[in-house]
């Protein structure tokens, strides 16, 4: 079958299963098949290991990727998340794009994972500025201090700890603090924090 063919059946999300149904073939040689068209271009992958192996077919080349918010938090937390999106980068990305990043997906998972990335970044003024331009520099000191009192993580200078809006906010929408010793981080950056130490215990090493 020629490779244009395939691609035009198969665009859009399968797994190895549904591309060899869709094309008669077998689930082997459909894996086979995926694997060259991602060598070229035409495929992404996302997933693996406990879930379930997703490939993005498209019928143009994709450009080729940095390693995006979710790449970079399962590269550092333990707690791993399951892309709900392919998310593109092109250019540079780390940690300090992936806090921002998983506070602007407003997901209560990424931003618990993302506790896990405090003791990797390494351009505080870059994290400052990017934060503050979306208007989220008081969640971002909030989950802060929050990796502070169980991860090691990278001292943020002293001129960044204060919030930059007076304005009361919530990590998630409309979920209060839970743990009274959340209480301090909430009025320190006006920022409730829904986390409880069941939450906490996702992210720690096993």
């Amino acid at each position: 079958m020629a490779d244009k063919e395939a691609l035009r059946k198969l665009e859009g999300l399968h797994t190895a299963e549904t591309a060899a149904k869709e094309l008669g073939i077998g689930r082997q040689s459909a894996i086979n098949l995926l694997s060259r068209l991602r060598k070229e271009g035409y495929v992404t992958v996302n997933g693996g290991g406990k879930q379930p192996r997703l490939y993005r077919i498209m019928m143009r080349k994709q450009r080729p990727r940095s390693p995006g918010m979710f790449d970079i938090i399962n590269r550092y937390s333990p707690m791993k998340l399951a892309p709900w999106y392919d998310h593109q980068v092109h250019g540079h990305y780390g940690p300090e794009e992936a806090v921002v990043d998983a506070i602007q997906a407003q997901s209560f998972r990424a931003m618990l994972a993302s506790l896990r990335l405090f003791n990797h970044i390494t351009d505080w003024p870059m994290l400052y500025r990017l934060a503050t331009e979306k208007g989220i520099w008081q969640k971002v000191g909030a989950l802060y201090d929050v990796a502070g009192m169980y991860f090691r993580e990278r001292k943020m200078p002293l001129r960044y700890q204060h919030p930059t809006l007076k304005k009361k906010e919530s990590l998630i929408k409309d979920y209060p603090t839970e743990m009274q010793s959340f209480l301090s981080i909430e009025r320190k950056w006006n920022v409730a924090v829904p986390f409880r130490k069941g939450d906490i215990a996702k992210v720690m090493n096993p």
